[in-house]
């Protein structure tokens, strides 16, 4: 093989060898998709958990890396077969596609996922590769590209934002709730019991920290993290769905750290989130101490706050000997490992917060794709 062979078959290797670790990215990050690894939450804690889970990673319904991956397949098709005007149109789909997905992270969700970045810098220097690859049938090709990569931005674009929302979040009925003595702790009291799961599971109003009134007809539970982006955003949801049923819902909030500090069933690809563990247990200290200011206190440690801050706005509202005091009661560790058996039992391999208990054996994993979509959905499923 002389040198001017040698030059084209070593670019279409190259070609063949990125569009291969492409189809691998999304052929990942599809499988996570449809076996529910990407469904709504922080119990990945990533940035590609969280554009997984959010309403830029389907079109129509369906996962956006499904149709990279049939772009990927074209486009080993196409050079294989020398057939440029396919090949062409790929590249130019793959750089739209790109483009397009680039701007979500960086404008829309303020994030990068590396895989996903990773993919989209295949795509650009296959892009690149391809260009060079095709000097023969320019400027036709680059005419293709241009026209393909616009009709990517613009047709992925339409139809994400103006498409029908898709369903980024989960109900399921749940499976294993479970019923050992290390979480009868949820149960102990001598105020009202809820009971979820036919009876395997009992709540005590009395004791356990809770948002609305306890005498409400309707009573959630809601598992949640207060470093966990989607926990933030579920406390406006139910902010919005208390204010519209203040005399109906009572939600009882229990706290699980994704921190190995204090949770040990995370598993090692978790991504934990450093202090969860402190602003949990001061949390709790002042339910134990005050709760009557709980409410206003749990709101601000979802504002993201340090663990140094969340201990100095709690001693704005309590001295510190009661706090202190409240902090080391035993109570606290043996109600967070409880909650951590639970959430690990309701998982049923979605390992994701948040997780709400509605009724029965109904676990919400995640959230709907916006406000809207949550109040009407807990108002359909709670009867309101």
């Amino acid at each position: 093989m002389n040198r001017q062979d040698r030059i084209p078959f070593t670019l279409n290797l190259l070609i063949l060898a990125l569009a291969l670790g492409g189809l691998a990215i999304n052929g990942l990050l599809l499988i996570r998709h449809v076996t529910g690894g990407g469904l709504a939450g922080c119990g990945g804690g990533s940035s590609c958990e969280e554009l997984l889970n959010s309403r830029w990673s389907q079109v129509l319904g369906l996962p956006v890396t499904g149709f990279g991956c049939v772009v990927y397949l074209a486009l080993m098709v196409a050079l294989t077969a020398r057939g440029w005007r396919l090949f062409s149109a790929c590249l130019g789909l793959l750089a739209g596609a790109a483009a397009w997905f680039v701007f979500v992270q960086a404008v829309l969700i303020g994030r990068f996922c590396p895989w996903c970045m990773t993919a989209h810098g295949i795509s650009i220097v296959l892009l690149g590769c391809g260009t060079l690859a095709m000097q023969g049938h320019a400027p036709a090709a680059l005419k293709t590209i241009g026209l393909s990569a616009a009709a990517a931005v613009v047709g992925i674009s339409m139809l994400q934002v103006l498409g029908p929302l898709p369903v980024t979040h989960r109900i399921d009925e749940m499976h294993a709730a479970p019923a050992s003595r290390a979480t009868a702790i949820h149960a102990r009291g001598s105020g009202r019991k809820v009971e979820f799961d036919g009876g395997r599971k009992t709540y005590d109003l009395s004791v356990l920290p809770h948002l609305g009134p306890t005498d409400a007809q309707r009573v959630m539970v809601e598992y949640f993290d207060y470093s966990c982006d989607a926990c933030q955003t579920m406390r406006g949801y139910l902010d919005t769905l208390l204010a519209r049923h203040p005399a109906d819902i009572c939600v009882v909030v229990l706290p699980v750290p994704l921190e190995r500090a204090c949770n040990h069933a995370l598993d090692a690809g978790d991504i934990e989130h450093p202090g969860s563990c402190e602003i949990a247990r001061l949390a709790l200290a002042v339910w134990r101490a005050k709760p009557a200011v709980f409410a206003g206190f749990h709101a601000s440690m979802l504002e993201g706050v340090s663990p140094p801050a969340a201990r100095r706005q709690a001693l704005a509202l309590i001295p510190q000997a009661e706090l202190d005091a409240a902090i080391h009661d035993p109570w606290i560790d043996e109600l967070i490992q409880a909650n951590i058996l639970d959430w690990v039992a309701f998982s049923d391999g979605t390992r994701k917060l948040p997780q709400l208990l509605i009724t029965g054996k109904r676990v919400l994993h995640g959230l709907p794709s916006n406000e809207a979509d949550f109040i009407r959905v807990l108002e359909r499923e709670l009867g309101l």
